[in-house]
């Protein structure tokens, strides 16, 4: 059994919330909660870590499978939400906003993949770890996100 000290786990806050920002689609208040019930949920399962496995890739399992609870849990819609100055929308914001909504019109298992993939820069084989599944099904869900996000996005635009 490897031992840690949970301080590591805390230099890891920023990672995770970035992740649970992205499948949240940009819920600020929802990628909050969601940090702070996979940071307890490490905390608790920490003495069953074997280090067989670097920690950002355990972490990003906890916080992935917390995720998914947290959507079986509670059904709602989320409203994404962008933190800038005074209300000004730049393109880039106006683009983060097209995406998040995008990506919320994924479904769960491409959302996933797509995110730790595209936009957490995790390998394909990583991701596939840390979502339990082969590598190919991660490969597939990737590519068939990117095509519907393309399709999606380029539909927006032409509005």
């Amino acid at each position: 059994m490897l031992s840690l000290d949970p301080q590591q786990l805390l230099e890891h806050k920023d990672r995770i919330y970035r992740l649970a920002l992205r499948l949240c689609s940009g819920s600020v208040a929802e990628a909050e909660d969601i940090t702070q019930e996979a940071l307890v949920a490490a905390l608790k399962t920490l003495p069953l870590f074997l280090g067989k496995a670097r920690l950002t890739t355990w972490l990003y399992t906890v916080t992935v499978r917390t995720w998914r609870a947290h959507q079986k849990r509670s059904r709602l819609e989320t409203v994404p939400l962008v933190e800038g100055e005074g209300g000004t929308r730049s393109e880039d914001t106006a683009l983060r906003l097209d995406l998040d909504r995008a990506l919320s019109t994924l479904p769960v298992a491409q959302r996933e993949a797509f995110v730790l993939v595209k936009a957490e820069g995790w390998t394909h084989k990583e991701a596939a770890k840390i979502l339990g599944v082969p590598q190919g099904t991660v490969q597939a869900r990737v590519f068939e996100a990117t095509r519907r996000l393309r399709e999606q996005l380029s539909e927006e635009t032409i509005k």
